[in-house]
């Protein structure tokens, strides 16, 4: 079904923050995706502060399709800023998040859609790598693992729920709930999704965890090191708050 943006079933949101490279042949590939599905979406686009050239490949790629749509940041705010800007303007009772660079498989879509429409008792839908059923390849390199893993213990510690991949890039939401969940994030970049279970809980919102297929882009042992203090010192924050906000109450 070609995207027609009028009545769509679900939005997609997708943050955007990429200095060098091209994204618009990893565009077309979840377009051509769509194309051959029978639900139909909108695209939101978050540039959150990428380069002058991947900022005007994007604005094209949305000028030319009335079904997508852009959203640009001058600067950098955080990939959870980022989503939750598209989550304030999504049109669909369906909002995904998900990836530019494809690590995860569009027909995460199909099922999450099909998920919602027989269990109202959801909420929200979570991918998770270390589902049994999951389809992983073999560039999910091991240094990623074990912060992932490490990380998803101090985040259960923290939120006091049990899930199995808390940073998965790919979840999905009805409406309502998204915008509860993302309105006034007070973290707004690697430790957002911590911050989305936190209130979850906060609210008494179901979730349902479901597997990916998952195909990794390889990262640096630089990034990940410097990217897993980071993650560390946002969950220490939510920590912190959480807890001032409780002997408060």
């Amino acid at each position: 079904m070609p995207w027609s943006g009028e009545h769509p079933q679900v939005s997609v949101v997708v943050p955007v923050f990429r200095k060098a490279g091209t994204v618009r042949a990893l565009l077309q590939e979840f377009e051509l995706f769509i194309s051959f599905s029978s639900i139909d979406c909108e695209l939101i686009i978050v540039d959150d502060g990428s380069s002058k050239n991947i900022s005007d490949e994007l604005f094209l790629f949305a000028a030319e399709r009335e079904a997508v749509r852009y959203i640009k940041h001058e600067t950098n705010l955080g990939k959870g800023r980022a989503i939750a800007d598209g989550v304030a303007i999504a049109a669909a009772p369906i909002i995904v998040f998900t990836d530019v660079d494809m690590s995860y498989s569009p027909s995460f879509i199909e099922h999450v859609y099909a998920r919602f429409n027989s269990d109202p008792r959801v909420h929200f839908i979570v991918g998770s790598r270390r589902h049994p059923e999951s389809d992983i390849k073999l560039n999910y390199n091991i240094p990623h693992r074990i912060t992932s893993w490490c990380y998803n213990m101090l985040a259960r510690v923290v939120v006091g729920m049990i899930f199995s991949d808390v940073q998965c890039g790919i979840k999905a939401f009805r409406r309502d709930a998204a915008r509860l969940l993302f309105s006034d994030l007070t973290v707004a970049r690697f430790a957002f999704d911590s911050e989305i279970f936190l209130r979850a809980k906060k609210y008494g919102l179901r979730f349902y965890e479901m597997p990916v297929v998952y195909q990794r882009i390889k990262s640096t042992p630089h990034w990940i090191i410097s990217s897993g203090v980071k993650m560390i010192i946002d969950l220490w924050y939510l920590y912190a708050t959480s807890r001032a906000h409780r002997s408060k109450t």
